[in-house]
C-alpha cells in the first residue's frame, strides 16, 4: 500500500535558505535559475523597502522527516502589499526551485499557503515558459492577467559546430567571412576567450570600456554582472570572449554554460548568450559576428553544449544565429479580497473589458 503524502510549509530568509541548503540545491536548467544568479539578484537589484523570503514546501510521510519539495525565492514589499518573483530585467526567466519532480497539485498547494499566509494586494510573477507552473497559477487565481510576453530565441539538439554552421543563412556566412578578410588586410587581430579566473580581470575591464563605448551606453549595475560572472567563472560556466584589434579591445560577449537532466532524462548542456557589445568604430568588420561565431565554436566543439539560446526579444538578427523561438510570460494576479486588490481588478481587468464591448456594439 503506498504511503500518503501530505503537506507543509515554511518561510525561511533568503539567507537561513542559503545557509541550510546551499549544499544540496538541484541542477537548474540556466545558470540565471542558480542560487549565485538568485544571490546577486537579492544584493543588487531589490527594490526599496523589499525583503527576500523563501516559500518552501515539504512533503511530509507518515513516520519520516518533512523533506523540502518547492522553494519560491519572493520579493514582498511591505508597504504597497505587493509580491514578485526575484528577478531584474537581468533575468530572462523566473522559475521555483524544485528539489523534486514537480506538480501541478504541489505548485497549487504552494501557492494556496503563499496566498493565505501573507496580506497583499498583488503578485507580479515570472516570466515562465508554457508549464505547470503557469498552469497553476491560471487555476489558482480567478483575477489575473498577463503583464509581459517575450521572445527567446533558442536552438535545442545540436550535435557538431559544422552541421551548426552550415545551417546559418548564406548570408549571415557570407559576410562574415568577407568583413573578416577585410578585417585582415587593414589590422592585426586576435580574440581570447576567458575560461579562468587569472584572465578575468582585464578581459571583464576591456568588456566595460567597450560596452560604454557602445550604442548602449551605461550599465545599470556592473556589480552585479561582474559577481554573476565570477560564481560561473568558479563552477566553469562563464565564457567571456574578446576579440581585439592592434590590441585594442573592439568586442566582447558574456555567455553562460550551465548542464541540466532534460524531461527524457538526458543530459543538456545549454549556453545562454547574456551580453553583447562592441565598439562603433569597428562596425564595419562585423567584429561582433566574427566574435560570435567563435563563441559557437568553442562551446559547440570544446564545451559540448547541444543547446544555445539568446535571453530574452526577438530581434531579427538573432534568428540568423539560431533557428526556435519560444514565449515566456509574466503575470499579474489580484487579490480579491483586498480593498486596493478590488480597486486593480475593476480598473485592469473590468474596465477594459467594457471597453471593448462598448466600442464593438458602437460600429
Amino acid at each position: 500500500m503506498a504511503q500518503s503524502v501530505d503537506f507543509s510549509y515554511r518561510e525561511l530568509s533568503f539567507t537561513e535558505f542559503t545557509h541550510s541548503y546551499k549544499s544540496t540545491m538541484p541542477k537548474a536548467r540556466l545558470f540565471e535559475l542558480t542560487l549565485p544568479w538568485l544571490t546577486a539578484t537579492a544584493a543588487f537589484m531589490l527594490p526599496e523597502n523589499s525583503q527576500v523570503l523563501v516559500h518552501c514546501l515539504f512533503q511530509v510521510s507518515k513516520g519520516q522527516e518533512p523533506v523540502l519539495s518547492i522553494a519560491w525565492p519572493l520579493v514582498h514589499n511591505q508597504a504597497e502589499k505587493k509580491i514578485t518573483s526575484l528577478t531584474s530585467f537581468y533575468s530572462a526567466v523566473a522559475e521555483p526551485i524544485f528539489f523534486s519532480s514537480p506538480s501541478k497539485a504541489s505548485m497549487a498547494q504552494l501557492l494556496t499557503y503563499i496566498q493565505q499566509h501573507h496580506q497583499w494586494h498583488s503578485m507580479q510573477l515570472g516570466a515562465f515558459e508554457e508549464s505547470l507552473i503557469s498552469q497553476a497559477l491560471l487555476e489558482s487565481f480567478p483575477y489575473q492577467r498577463i503583464f509581459s510576453s517575450t521572445d527567446n530565441v533558442y536552438q535545442s539538439g545540436i550535435s557538431d559546430y559544422v552541421s551548426y554552421y552550415q545551417q546559418r543563412p548564406s548570408q549571415l556566412r557570407n559576410t562574415i567571412k568577407r568583413r573578416e578578410k577585410k578585417l585582415c588586410k587593414a589590422h592585426q587581430y586576435r580574440i581570447e576567450i576567458i575560461t579562468e579566473l587569472s584572465g578575468f580581470s582585464s578581459a571583464f575591464s576591456a568588456y566595460k570600456n567597450i560596452y560604454q563605448q557602445s550604442w548602449k551606453g551605461d550599465e545599470f549595475s556592473f556589480d552585479f554582472i561582474e559577481q554573476v560572472s565570477l560564481a560561473a567563472l568558479q563552477e566553469n560556466k562563464l565564457r567571456l570572449g574578446v576579440l581585439f584589434i592592434d590590441d585594442e579591445p573592439a568586442a566582447a560577449q558574456l555567455w553562460f554554460l550551465q548542464t541540466s537532466h532534460n524531461d527524457s532524462g538526458a543530459v543538456e548542456a545549454t549556453a545562454s548568450i547574456f551580453k553583447l557589445a562592441y565598439a562603433p568604430k569597428y562596425q564595419m568588420y562585423s567584429v561582433g559576428s566574427i566574435l560570435s561565431l567563435a563563441l559557437s565554436e568553442h562551446v559547440i566543439s570544446k564545451d559540448q553544449v547541444t543547446a544555445i539560446e539568446f535571453g530574452m526579444g526577438s530581434e531579427p538578427y538573432k534568428q540568423d544565429w539560431l533557428s526556435a523561438k519560444r514565449t515566456r510570460q509574466s503575470y499579474q494576479i489580484f487579490n480579491q479580497h483586498s480593498i486596493y486588490g478590488k480597486l486593480a481588478i475593476i480598473r485592469h481587468l473590468v474596465l477594459p473589458r467594457l471597453i471593448k464591448i462598448f466600442t464593438r456594439k458602437s460600429k
